[in-house]
C-alpha cells in the first residue's frame, strides 16, 4: 500500500537590496503551498544619524554599518523561525542570496537547499571593499548635508549605476519599477544595509553548509559563477543569457521551469 506524499517543504524568499516581497509574485506558480517572503529593506528613519561618528572613525563606520546589518539578519532569522518554516528551502535574490548563506549556517534552521538566483556570492575582497567605499560616504553626506541632499545626489548619482543590473536598454515598466525602487530606496539605510552585509561571513558560510546549492545566474549578471563552482564544486548553476541581474523578473517562465525541474522538484517521497 502506498502511502500519501508528503507536504512539499516550504520555501522562503528573500528579495534583493532594495527590492521588496512582491517580487516572489514572479515565480510563485513554482513554490509550494507555503511561502515566506518578509519585507526586510529597512524604512527611512530607521537609523539615528546622530549616533554617526562627526570625526573621520572609518573602523567604527564599518562597525556601525555591520551592527545595522546584522540586525536585519536577525529580524529575518526571527521571523522565519516564528512562522514555523524550519526546514525551508531559501530562495534568495542578490543581497537575499548572501543573507541565506549565512542562516543556511544556523542549525536551527535546518535549511534544507539553497537556492541563488544571480546573488553576488561568494563575496569576493574586491566587491567588500568596493561596496563599502561607495555606500560609506553617502551616510557621511547624509549626517552633514541631511537626509534630502544626501537622496537628491544618490538618485543623481545612481542613475549612472544602475544600468549595470540590466542587460539590455529597454526592458519595459519591469525595469521602470526596479529603477524606481533603486533611486527612492531611503540613502542612509540603503548605504548601511550594504556596507554593513557585505563584511558578513558569506563566503565561509557558502564553502560550509551542508545542504545542496543551486544557483541561476544571470548573462551578463552579477554571480560570480566561476569563484561559486571553485568553492563549491557540487553546486549546480545554469546561466540565463540576456537576462541581468534580475532573471525571476524579466525570466519568470523559465526561472520557475528551472526551480521545478531541480531545486524544487515537486513532492518529495
Amino acid at each position: 500500500m502506498t502511502g500519501a506524499p508528503r507536504e512539499s517543504p516550504p520555501v522562503v524568499f528573500l528579495h534583493g537590496w532594495c527590492g521588496r516581497a512582491d517580487e516572489v509574485d514572479s515565480i510563485r506558480a513554482a513554490l509550494p503551498d507555503r511561502v515566506l517572503a518578509p519585507s526586510w529593506m529597512p524604512a527611512g528613519g530607521d537609523f539615528d544619524l546622530e549616533t554617526w561618528p562627526t570625526e573621520p572613525d572609518p573602523d567604527r563606520r564599518l562597525e556601525i554599518a555591520r551592527e545595522f546589518a546584522d540586525g536585519i539578519l536577525e529580524r529575518v532569522r526571527a521571523a522565519i523561525l516564528d512562522a514555523g518554516f524550519v526546514g525551508a528551502t531559501i530562495v534568495g535574490h542578490s543581497f537575499g542570496g548572501g543573507m541565506a548563506c549565512l542562516l543556511a549556517k544556523d542549525p536551527r534552521l535546518a535549511v534544507r537547499r539553497l537556492v541563488l538566483l544571480d546573488a553576488t556570492v561568494p563575496m569576493t575582497p574586491e566587491r567588500r571593499r568596493e561596496c563599502t567605499d561607495r555606500m560609506i560616504p553617502w551616510v557621511d553626506r547624509a549626517a552633514t548635508g541631511g537626509r534630502l541632499v544626501a537622496q537628491a545626489g544618490w538618485i543623481a548619482e545612481a542613475s549612472s549605476w544602475i544600468p549595470d543590473f540590466f542587460s539590455l536598454e529597454d526592458q519595459g515598466e519591469i525595469r521602470l519599477q526596479i529603477e524606481r525602487r533603486l533611486l527612492f530606496a531611503p540613502v542612509v539605510e540603503a548605504a548601511l544595509s550594504i556596507a554593513g552585509a557585505v563584511q558578513w561571513s558569506i563566503t565561509e558560510s557558502l564553502e560550509s553548509i551542508a545542504c545542496p546549492v543551486h544557483g541561476l545566474a544571470g548573462d551578463p549578471g552579477r554571480m560570480p559563477v566561476e569563484d561559486l563552482i571553485a568553492r563549491r564544486p557540487d553546486a549546480r548553476i545554469e546561466r540565463i543569457e540576456g537576462t541581468g541581474h534580475y532573471p525571476h523578473r524579466f525570466h519568470p517562465e523559465r526561472t520557475r521551469a528551472w526551480l521545478e525541474a531541480g531545486p524544487l522538484p515537486g513532492l518529495e517521497s
